[in-house]
């Protein structure tokens, strides 16, 4: 199929729609330039340690909200105009953020901003899983990773160097670039068959798969049709979803890997990046986050190409790894330096380590706890239930994310630098063992297959190894 398939319009469709990344990749790693902004003065603003807290954690809040609106939205109006929809609280939010001199608009602002990061996180991948071949959907679904580094990479190399305003315009424009870029997207044919609309399904099917054999597309939408029937006469709530025993084994998974992708301190590293090298010896803190950007776009390109040769249990495993292993060295020398006391002599020498740390959970994270828990969790569950779900999922990140990003400066406080980072490097050793013994393989598989593979019954498994057994006896 991959020979003639023309797949143009699938990796165009998927880069716009992954555009809407970069406003979150951005909007989290605003906080990086702008809090030494506030303190120097610069931003016009009297702000408070406790009250920047609230204008960094409150995104997480205002997202939870944009998650619900993404469940929504995706299944009422469809996945390319919930897109377009979401452009309006980012806009919004930025312009009061861009004017604004009190810290209380500054909490709205964050939480419309962050109502626009909710409802892409539901909706950009679960409309780029469905328009993507099996063969390139995790590599497609990826770019979103290098589009949340690109917006990263811009907030840092030019934010430490421009004024306030300059930086604020900065996250105004991006909504506005990706509203435009996804204008001309088609909309995903599992939305128009859910719907029933199958003439609707048919010409998207064939403008995104760019074959026009007839036989073979009808082959393929009458197999996607089969199932979104199926899917769709089971479609059920939030509380069902929750409770029914069909979708427990999909509901733990992507719990574990939303803990995994969320409390392994990505969002800490984010928000307070240029703080944190301020905080360490010899170290400039702007220089070392325009560098940071650099890699972290870097190996999210890298990722989009280990994915087609890799699985997603490997790669999952071996990212877990290795973002344990920086959170540890990085708590080592935060450890050495605040609770052992050490020279300033003998913190120079090994100044390094915070750096060598933070670029290897740069490139691990990206290779996978950074995008492959997205992937899933749009592949695992089925079409009636996959709008709530991702929302269900994405809110869970949200309360996570709220939690890290509040709390962080708390604990910073109360237990040391490296209390924090030791506890992070916990959560992904612990990620290894839950990849390797609950985390299914769906690298080459259809969504049809890895939906039917999971829900398949215990006791159905049980009966076909019985019949293979009864068989090998027989001969």
């Amino acid at each position: 199929m991959s020979a003639k398939t023309n797949r143009k319009v699938q990796y165009l469709a998927g880069f716009c729609a992954s555009l809407t990344f970069s406003f979150t990749g951005a909007t989290l790693s605003w906080p990086s330039p702008a809090i030494p902004k506030f303190k120097n003065g610069e931003a016009n603003l009297e702000i408070t340690d406790a009250q920047t807290s609230w204008v960094v954690s409150l995104l997480s809040v205002g997202a939870l909200l944009g998650c619900y609106m993404g469940q929504v939205l995706s299944d009422k109006v469809g996945r390319r105009r919930t897109i377009l929809i979401s452009c309006g609280p980012g806009l919004l939010g930025g312009c009061i953020i861009l004017f604004t001199k009190w810290p209380e608009l500054m909490y709205a602002a964050r939480f419309m901003i962050g109502m626009t990061t909710g409802t892409v996180a539901v909706v950009a991948m679960i409309y780029v899983t469905e328009i993507a071949d099996k063969e390139i959907r995790a590599s497609l679904g990826m770019v979103i990773q290098v589009m949340n580094n690109l917006g990263c990479l811009l907030i840092y190399g030019i934010g430490p160097f421009v004024s306030y305003t300059a930086l604020n315009s900065i996250i105004v424009t991006i909504p506005i670039v990706y509203g435009l870029c996804c204008l001309w997207i088609p909309e995903s044919p599992y939305y128009h068959l859910k719907d029933g609309r199958t003439e609707e399904a048919r010409k998207v099917f064939v403008y995104l798969k760019g074959r026009k054999d007839e036989k073979w597309v009808d082959d393929q939408l009458a197999i996607m049709r089969a199932h979104v029937r199926e899917s769709m006469e089971n479609k059920t709530t939030a509380r069902e979803l929750l409770f029914n025993v069909k979708y427990r084994k999909t509901i733990y998974i992507v719990i574990g890997l939303k803990i995994l992708q969320y409390m392994t301190g990505v969002l800490v590293i984010q928000s307070y990046l240029e703080v944190i090298f301020r905080q360490s010896v010899s170290i400039s803190g702007p220089h070392v986050s325009i560098v940071y950007g650099f890699v972290q776009l870097t190996a999210g390109i890298g990722a989009t190409f280990l994915t087609r040769w890799c699985g997603r249990r490997i790669l999952l495993m071996l990212s877990s790894l290795g973002v344990s292993v920086s959170m540890t060295a990085i708590g080592l020398y935060f450890y050495l330096q605040d609770s052992m006391k050490l020279s300033q002599e003998t913190m120079t020498t090994i100044s390094p380590l915070p750096l060598a740390g933070i670029f290897l959970f740069n490139i691990a994270f990206s290779c996978g706890v950074g995008n492959l828990p997205y992937v899933m969790q749009a592949e695992l569950f089925p079409v009636n239930v996959k709008a709530v779900a991702s929302s269900l999922a994405t809110m869970l990140a949200c309360v996570l994310s709220f939690l890290v990003t509040k709390c962080y400066q708390n604990l910073k406080d109360m237990f040391g630098h490296y209390s924090v980072f030791w506890s992070f490097a916990v959560v992904g050793y612990f990620g290894i063992l839950f990849v390797y013994f609950c985390v299914p393989e769906t690298k080459g598989k259809t969504l049809e297959e890895v939906q039917d593979n999971l829900q398949a019954r215990p006791a159905e498994r049980q009966a076909l190894r019985h019949g293979d057994t009864a068989v090998q006896h027989e001969k």
